[in-house]
């Protein structure tokens, strides 16, 4: 018997019904899938390029899992744990290139710190009129960031602004994850590496905001990177406190004593300890025994600088030239052609008297021009050059020692290092930020703490790549690509074909 016409209107409400709730499960599937996709931990990828360009090297891959170990443990406490803020104040196309590419970097890193709970690796937009309020905090913890700051990446009280000097190379390479990889070591460094600053002798003061005689911008560029920075007499104590990490001494103006260089000495010596020395002109800083002990020589003469071309505008003299064979210590100034600038600087160079010694290494870093000279008579006006008295050019001005082993205590691994610089004026507030100046003096206290961790990752420019795939790649992603449509097709037909029958 047919249906009636009572029976049809019947049924259309229920027709309605179901295509309205079809319709509903379909917008809520998409929002499901699209809420899956953008949370890292249900991320799928896969990188078929032939240099894995879309991918984290294994050193970042394995850096970020350690950092994740150390992260807050609770649900929802790890969350932002580390925050990536990428600055938008420069629009140039050059700019706009690096952050884009930039930005896919770090997605990866987010993705990397979700893989086995939820992400605490994250990234924020800020700068050009964006999230003021959060630069504004982060400038009243760690400092105004100038303008070349592409990122900065902060994980509680520490922080690490990353120029956009430091992700492209001079020949357009990215070199965007190795500069990432190393700000997250810093920014999540366990234990803070304690920094002895000396004093007693006119020291560049620690929490000084003077210009020329204060170091206090440095000192906040140490605690940004996890180094805690305390004050040390050493005619005051019986031997260097045994939780140093390092000790900084940053332009004396009276000489150490005797019996200060012997604690020096042995802290260098018998214990492995790190020492880093900045000396200026017409100044006795006394340490000739410590520094003959690492064969190291920094007589009292000024640099004399004639070549035009090795001056800034202001008169300060522009050090580029680096030893050729590359150091740990030169290699950031050597990558992003940066100079080391200063007005007055004094010799520092390897000791070619000192006796020989095998366990001993000595590297000379920064060089003047040839034309330059070190005069030992800081009296006479005007200067000429003595060949007989003064230090013909190049003259070295930042030298490098290590011990191979740690002598007294029979255990193999690196002994003791020593860096002497000519001049304080690279750690002063007036001039930490010119050139190379801060990058040079801070990656010199990474590496006499072993903190430098020889990040080094290959860089990756941009070009045309096609798809070289092998027949299990394929398959991958064939899978991926086909599993999850055929199953919610097979769930579809399933519902469909039920309903029909009854």
């Amino acid at each position: 018997m047919a249906p009636s016409r009572d029976d049809f209107g019947s049924v259309r409400p229920i027709r309605r019904l179901n295509r309205l709730t079809q319709a509903l499960l379909a917008i809520a599937l998409a929002v499901v899938v699209n809420f899956l996709a953008s949370r890292p931990e249900f991320r799928l990828r896969h990188d078929i390029t032939s240099d894995r360009r879309h991918s984290l090297a294994p050193e970042s891959a394995e850096t970020v899992r350690a950092a994740g170990r150390r992260s807050p443990v609770g649900v929802g406490r790890n969350q932002g744990w580390v925050k990536a803020v990428l600055v938008t104040n420069d629009v140039s196309e050059p700019a706009q290139v690096v952050r884009g590419r930039l930005l896919k970097l770090l997605d990866s890193y987010v993705v990397e710190s979700g893989r086995s709970g939820p992400a605490w690796f994250s990234v924020e937009l800020a700068g050009g009129g964006r999230n003021a309020p959060l630069l504004s905090e982060l400038a009243a913890r760690h400092g105004i960031p100038d303008a070349s700051i592409a990122l900065i990446l902060s994980c509680g009280s520490r922080a690490k602004y990353v120029s956009y000097r430091e992700l492209v190379t001079k020949e357009g390479g990215f070199r965007g994850e190795e500069a990432v990889t190393s700000a997250l070591i810093e920014v999540t460094e366990d234990k803070a590496a304690i920094c002895y600053v000396t004093t007693g002798h006119g020291e560049l003061g620690v929490e000084d905001a003077m210009p020329e005689r204060g170091m206090s911008l440095l000192s906040r560029q140490l605690r940004n990177r996890n180094f805690e920075v305390r004050q040390l007499n050493l005619a005051t104590v019986a031997e260097v406190p045994r939780d140093a990490a390092m000790v900084l001494i940053a332009g004396p103006t009276t000489p150490f004593s005797a019996s200060e260089n012997a604690r020096l000495k042995n802290y260098l010596y018998e214990r492995n300890g790190r020492v880093l020395a900045m000396l200026d002109p017409g100044r006795e800083h006394g340490l000739e025994p410590t520094l003959a002990d690492w064969a190291i020589f920094s007589p009292d003469a000024e640099l004399q600088e004639p070549d035009p071309a090795r001056r800034t505008t202001d008169g300060d003299i522009a050090l580029i030239r680096l030893e050729e064979k590359e150091h740990p210590l030169t290699k950031v100034l050597k990558e992003q052609n940066l100079p080391l600038i200063a007005s007055r600087i004094r010799p520092a160079r390897f000791d070619e008297g000192s006796a020989p010694d095998s366990t001993l290494g000595v590297w000379q870093l920064v060089f003047s021009s040839d034309a330059a000279w070190g005069e030992t008579d800081l009296v006479r006006r005007p200067v000429k050059f003595d060949p007989d008295r003064d230090q013909p050019g190049p003259v070295c001005l930042a030298a490098a020692a290590e011990r191979a082993t740690g002598i007294r205590k029979g255990v193999g691994g690196a002994g003791g290092r020593l860096v002497v610089i000519g001049t304080s004026q690279l750690a002063a507030n007036q001039r930490l930020n010119r050139g190379g100046n801060r990058a040079f003096v801070t990656q010199c206290a990474a590496w006499l703490t072993d903190r430098d961790r020889a990040i080094s990752l290959p860089t990756r420019s941009e070009g045309e790549y096609q798809l070289n795939a092998t027949a299990a790649d394929f398959w991958a992603l064939a899978l991926r690509f086909s599993v999850i449509p055929l199953a919610i097709l097979a769930v579809g037909l399933a519902v469909s074909v039920w309903r029909r029958r009854s």
